[in-house]
């Protein structure tokens, strides 16, 4: 055979096997994928309040992806899964386990600091899933998580100077404060952190008063708290155990909730009947929110209104973008395999890439699925994560309690 022939022939299958790996990589690309979205929701427990709105994100986020992608043409499914992590870190453990054996390629939630610890000791981290609390506590950044735990809440750092705000714009810059909390880590660590930012801008605490949250009764603890008679008190507690907390605090004759500043997780839509009144309305509050006047904004609520069932509350754009997040990192991965879409959660959040919202989530589908970075913007906002998966910025509700119902008066972006 002649030296031409042979090139000749080399030449061939040479072309033949780029074409065969094009269409390889085509064939990949066009793959379908079947994404499982997780969550675990409080739907027991000292944070019950929380569970059916949260619930209702996660639903949302999985239908309007599911709707993404077939907009876009890409042959992808969204599935989601729910456990109940009852507010108890072993509880959690156990309801994380089931929706990793139904194939859960990440996990929206838990709502306590001490949940996803557990859970992420227990089980994810060796997965390398990714991890989306709605927990703010700062002690979440102590931990080794391989890069698998991201936030769309800000951590309580954050919170705090939230509180601050909204103190001093409606009790006074510098007056004496009173601080009641439960002692866990997330009432700890904000408790500190609170007390550092209120004195750092010349403000006094006059007392801390931390509580088991098992107790029967805190009639000791309200009478040390309000014994000073302080300008403002900042209560940090869940519902379940506020409902006795405030009822001490009103006995004590000395009580004014006009007076009373509430942390995120006493944010509701309506105040639960098991809850006095009078140890609340009149109350102000802080909670992570959206940016309002955004095309996203006004979807979102439309979306919302109209898949009926539970009242808009705290957090829940915050887990629906969540879930948006982990279907564009699978796009973006080409697969559900839980350490590529970690690997690309930083690539569809990028600053400066392409940005999209929910209004062309689609194009946004489209651009993933090419490899192209792109720029996320959720109904909370932009996600600039710090190397630790946290937030750099934080947007608040300061809210008050009226007639029941809780009222936004302002909001407060903080860094």
């Amino acid at each position: 055979m002649s030296l031409l022939c042979k090139r000749s022939i080399s030449a061939s299958w040479s072309v033949v096997s780029i074409l065969a790996l094009l269409m390889g990589t085509a064939s990949a690309q066009a793959q379908s994928l079947d994404l499982t979205i997780g969550a675990l929701l409080e739907s027991t427990g000292p944070l019950s309040e929380t569970g059916p709105s949260i619930e209702k994100a996660a639903t949302l986020a999985v239908q309007v992806a599911n709707q993404a992608a077939k907009d876009a043409g890409i042959p992808a499914t969204v599935t989601f899964v729910a456990a109940d992590s009852q507010g108890d870190p072993q509880a959690a453990l156990s309801a994380a386990r089931t929706l990793v054996d139904k194939n859960a390629s990440c996990i929206l939630g838990p709502a306590t600091t001490p949940e996803a610890i557990s859970v992420l000791n227990g089980i994810t981290l060796q997965r390398k899933i990714t991890l989306w609390p709605q927990a703010s506590s700062t002690r979440l950044r102590a931990v080794k998580d391989d890069g698998t735990i991201f936030r769309t809440v800000a951590a309580a750092d954050l919170q705090s100077k939230a509180l601050v705000l909204a103190i001093e714009n409606h009790a006074g810059k510098g007056k004496n404060v009173a601080i009641i909390f439960r002692n866990e880590p997330y009432g700890d660590a904000l408790s500190k952190t609170f007390t550092k930012d209120w004195e750092g801008r010349g403000g006094k605490v006059l007392t801390t008063v931390s509580f088991d949250p098992q107790q029967e009764t805190f009639d000791s603890e309200a009478g040390q708290a309000l014994a000073d008679n302080p300008d403002a008190y900042v209560v940090i507690d869940y519902p379940e155990t506020y409902a006795k907390l405030g009822a001490a605090l009103v006995r004590t004759g000395k009580f004014d909730p006009r007076k009373l500043f509430v942390a995120d997780t006493l944010s509701f839509a309506k105040v639960p009947g098991t809850i006095p009144v009078e140890s609340i309305n009149g109350a102000f509050g802080v909670a992570g929110s959206s940016p309002r006047g955004t095309g996203a904004y006004a979807l979102f609520n439309k979306l919302w209104d109209e898949a009926g069932g539970a009242e808009n509350g705290s957090y829940t754009a915050n887990t629906f973008d969540a879930g948006i997040l982990c279907f564009l990192s699978a796009v973006a991965a080409g697969s559900t395999e839980p350490g590529a879409i970690r690997d690309k959660v930083r690539t569809v959040s990028q600053e400066g890439a392409r940005q999209f919202t929910i209004e062309n989530l689609a194009d946004a589908v489209d651009a993933a699925a090419s490899g192209e970075p792109i720029d996320y913007v959720g109904v909370s906002g932009s996600f600039r994560f710090a190397p630790n998966g946290d937030l750099t910025t934080g947007f608040y509700d300061v809210f008050q309690y009226r007639d029941g119902k809780q009222v936004t008066v302002e909001q407060v972006n903080v860094k």
